[in-house]
């Protein structure tokens, strides 16, 4: 009996396996299977960033047209196969996210060997000199987002720390490349910032191009950070019908960055030392009659001496400052 027990076990795990298998998608052999689809879709994505970087846009069309039939040859897939292929592949979307997936990974996976992420806050180097600017969210920095939900966008929703300042800035960047066949581009990024008091504010931008593209906003009030939300989307444009050519934009560099600004009257160190050079306290104050004198409008220092030169005669012992 114990043996007839096991015997009765063992086939029945082997019926609930088949039936797992079974219940397993399967993509038609007429229709490019998914490893397939994801090599060329990743090859007109690559052949598209080579069309647009090689400049003049009067002949972009005809580059990206030329560059996705070379990626075809390629794989040795007609464009008729291709389109038919994506007709099946957008009525089971589940399968396309699966496959565009697996390009962003491979698209981030180049990024990272160019060195992309080396120095994640390098390009704000020049607006961060007035302060400290930091990462403040960059888990998902590539993505492939088409136009149906829930595949159409990417978002975030983050609570301020000990670490954020009243008048900080937050700055939301990435990269965008659209990969269309057809319809409209509408691409659209949106950064929202809740202030301590239950206040918000919101900056919205529309993409429709390749390019990078950035959304920032301000406590300019300094009332004080609470709260700080967004995402990018992809959506229809003006296509209404069933989508059944290739629809793609593909995200990356993906962050959002908070810099910390200084106060009104607080310059940075090289207005200090300017300021401790004139006799003055650091900041740009001088007692209470307080002065905050813009950068370009410091006085030039003297070559030889390295001093603010003394005021010319008859001008009542005031200097105008000069433009750098």
């Amino acid at each position: 009996m114990r043996r007839a027990a096991v015997f009765l076990f063992i086939c029945w795990l082997a019926c609930m396996a088949t039936t797992l298998v079974g219940c397993k998608p399967h993509v038609p052999k007429e229709y490019l299977q998914p490893g397939k689809m994801e090599d060329i879709i990743y090859d007109y994505l690559v052949a598209d960033g080579i069309a647009y970087t090689e400049g003049g846009n009067q002949e972009l069309a005809f580059r990206r047209q030329a560059y996705r039939e070379a990626a075809l040859r390629k794989h040795g897939v007609s464009e008729a196969k291709f389109d038919s292929s994506l007709v099946y592949y957008y009525r089971h979307t589940k399968l396309l996210h699966d496959i565009y997936q697996k390009v962003s990974k491979r698209l981030n996976n180049d990024a990272i060997a160019l060195g992309a992420t080396a120095n994640e806050i390098s390009q704000f180097e020049g607006m961060a000199s007035q302060g400290d600017t930091a990462t403040v969210w960059s888990n998902t920095q590539t993505m492939v987002l088409m136009p149906m939900a829930p595949y159409n966008y990417v978002d975030f929703d983050l609570k301020a720390d000990t670490t954020y300042h009243e008048g900080d800035k937050m700055i939301l960047s990435f990269d965008c490349q659209f990969l269309f066949q057809s319809g409209v581009r509408d691409g659209v990024a949106m950064l929202t910032v809740t202030f301590a008091n239950d206040s918000t504010t919101s900056q919205i931008m529309h993409c429709s191009r390749d390019d990078h593209f950035t959304v920032q906003l301000q406590d300019n009030d300094r009332i004080g950070i609470k709260r700080v939300s967004g995402f990018v989307y992809l959506g229809k444009g003006n296509d209404n019908t069933e989508v059944s050519s290739l629809k793609v934009m593909a995200v990356s560099n993906l962050k959002l960055m908070k810099m910390h600004t200084a106060p009104p009257g607080e310059n940075s160190e090289e207005g200090d030392a300017a300021a401790r050079s004139n006799g003055m306290p650091a900041g740009g104050r001088h007692g209470q009659d307080s002065v905050s004198m813009p950068v370009n409008m410091r006085p030039t220092l003297d070559e030889e001496t390295g001093q603010v030169p003394p005021p010319p005669p008859g001008s009542g012992g005031f200097e105008p400052p000069s433009r750098r």
